[in-house]
């Protein structure tokens, strides 16, 4: 009995966690508070609500098991090799705290069940709040010009993260809010909160974060095949065609920011470090046209490929596609579509600019490590309605 008492309590502090995950970062200054909180409400809680429930836990899937073991095997595999150029061999707990993030999320979803998906919401909400009051303070009250890329006030001090991490909560609040009917109150809050996440990317002047929120969009028109996809389409299509009308150079300034040669000399460096890669350690990339190095491959897959060779690319991809299929499988409820449109903007986004997912908390997990604990999670809840009958889950 008292077992069943902690259970759910420590469930509870999971549902805790989560939120200071996707909210927290509006707020704190600081990541060493970040991720005390995250470490103390979601990673503690998760790891001791399994422990107590170990023999009643529903089963993961498999194949997911499989591929993320490997992954992690591979990623401190190649850490243990960076000792020796010079790397730390305190990476090698990076898998462990993605792996309790994700049951943290597992934990989260099997407590709130039905509520799981207005719990999102809520937070997604309280983001675009975020959002807009921070975009609001940077300009009128803090005075800067309009011509500035604006900047979190909170952790997320890096503009293009910042702009992509906004990017996915904006798409979870489209597909989550207006999936069915809601209260004239609530209606108005998520405008609201749209509102607020739209003047933060629109103001980040991060051009193919917009593109790629009207892909994923018209990507999940196609997929998902329901009015509100196609309804999302439109209005994205509508407002990047009004952008183009209005500021043309906004969408042609800075040009192609020396992507392509950037991307040529990438691939180069993973040619050349193709087995093991270079690890965890900085590397810089020359090209001829400009004098500055660069200190990343401005594209993920290049990144992790650079980093970690084809091995941990190919694996990466593997943990890529079995998101993207176990999403498309629920692709019919709320959750399930939410997180398919989420899906397709999150492998857009980090085309153009992103780094490897095997880092702390941070704004590259809202579009590595999020899709992929969303499905997670679904797919755990559905095994656990299965297996409900034997043993009912505390929650």
């Amino acid at each position: 009995m008292g077992n069943v008492y902690f259970v759910g309590w420590f469930a509870r502090l999971t549902v805790i966690g989560l939120f200071c995950f996707l909210c927290a970062p509006w707020l704190l200054q600081s990541n060493t508070h970040y991720h005390r909180l995250i470490i103390v409400f979601l990673w503690l809680p998760a790891l001791l609500h399994v422990f107590l429930m170990r023999k009643h836990y529903p089963s993961m899937d498999k194949s997911f098991v499989v591929l993320y073991l490997m992954a992690s095997a591979w990623f401190v595999f190649v850490s243990v090799l960076d000792v020796g150029r010079g790397g730390e061999l305190r990476e090698i707990k990076l898998p462990f705290y993605i792996g309790l993030s994700l049951l943290g999320c597992v934990v989260c979803a099997m407590c709130l069940r039905e509520r799981f998906t207005g719990f999102l919401l809520l937070c997604c909400a309280i983001g675009g709040l975020g959002a807009g009051l921070s975009w609001f303070i940077f300009y009128f009250v803090q005075e800067h010009n309009f011509s500035e890329r604006v900047v979190n006030l909170g952790l997320w001090r890096v503009v293009i993260p910042a702009a992509q991490a906004c990017g996915a909560l904006f798409i979870l609040t489209i597909f989550l809010g207006f999936d069915r009917k809601r209260g004239v109150g609530l209606l108005c809050v998520l405008v609201l909160a749209l509102l607020g996440f739209g003047v933060f990317i629109y103001f980040s002047q991060t051009r193919w974060v917009w593109l790629s929120l009207v892909l994923s969009c018209v990507g999940g028109a196609i997929l998902l095949r329901n009015k509100l996809a196609c309804g999302g389409a439109a209005i994205a299509l509508l407002l990047i065609g009004a952008i183009f009308l209005a500021i043309p150079d906004l969408l042609s300034n800075r040009g192609l920011s020396y992507r392509p040669e950037i991307w040529q000399g990438g691939f180069a460096l993973l040619l050349d470090n193709w087995w093991e890669g270079v690890g965890s350690k900085e590397y810089w990339i020359a090209i001829k046209s400009t004098p500055v190095r660069f200190n990343h491959a401005h594209n993920m897959f290049l990144d992790i490929g650079i980093r970690f060779g084809v091995l941990g690319l190919l694996l990466w991809i593997g943990l890529w596609c079995w998101t993207g299929w176990h999403a498309l499988k629920w692709r019919h409820t709320s959750l399930g579509g939410a997180t398919v449109a989420l899906w397709l903007y999150s492998g857009l986004v980090v085309l153009t600019d992103g780094t490897m997912p095997w880092v702390k908390p941070s704004t590259i997990w809202f579009v590595t490590w999020l899709p992929v604990a969303l499905v997670l999670a679904m797919d755990t809840c559905v095994r656990q309605g299965k297996e409900e009958r034997d043993f009912p889950v505390a929650g």
